[in-house]
């Protein structure tokens, strides 16, 4: 069975919200049950990285009620910018399920290299979207996947956040 790495940007840092794709059922009952994959294996958490492409929010989800995230799909010059990823090594059949899931929005599949022989992978929107905030309730899940993630600082996480929120 082929590996990839899924590098996630969005609610996606977030196990539980992965795992409600992977699963398929409603994250928190906020969303829509998913489909779920056929293959429920849970992904394995490769820490994070920082990747040369910055997050904006466009868009609009209904379960959300606002904007969501996506990459830029130009690379960031600026590193203060660059997008905090988190890797998740899961096999390329979840990783298309979970892609699927998405919906057409995050058509733009986006190659970050390989780590360990394994291709980095995340998407997108095929163009940029006009800006539209999030909710509150979406950045809160935005914030708890980092924090996961990453073990920042309440005051790093809004840091981090705010810079992409125009």
């Amino acid at each position: 069975m082929e590996y990839v790495i899924y590098a996630a940007y969005g609610s996606n840092l977030l196990t539980e919200r992965l795992l409600a794709y992977i699963i398929g059922e409603s994250f928190r009952g906020i969303t829509k049950k998913h489909t779920g994959c056929p293959d429920k294996t849970e992904p394995v958490s490769l820490g994070w990285n920082r990747i040369p492409y910055r997050v904006y929010f466009g868009g609009y989800s209904g379960s959300w009620e606002g904007g969501v995230a996506f990459l830029s799909t130009e690379m960031e010059p600026n590193s203060e910018y660059h997008a905090v990823v988190r890797l998740w090594k899961m096999k390329r059949k979840q990783y298309e399920c979970v892609k699927s899931q998405e919906g057409k929005s995050y058509a733009k599949e986006i190659n970050l290299g390989t780590l360990d022989g394994l291709e980095i992978l995340t998407f997108t929107s095929e163009k940029k979207l006009n800006y539209n905030p999030p909710s509150k309730l979406y950045l809160d899940v935005l914030k708890e996947g980092l924090k996961e993630t990453t073990g920042w600082t309440d005051e790093e996480i809004d840091k981090y956040w705010e810079k992409f929120l125009k």
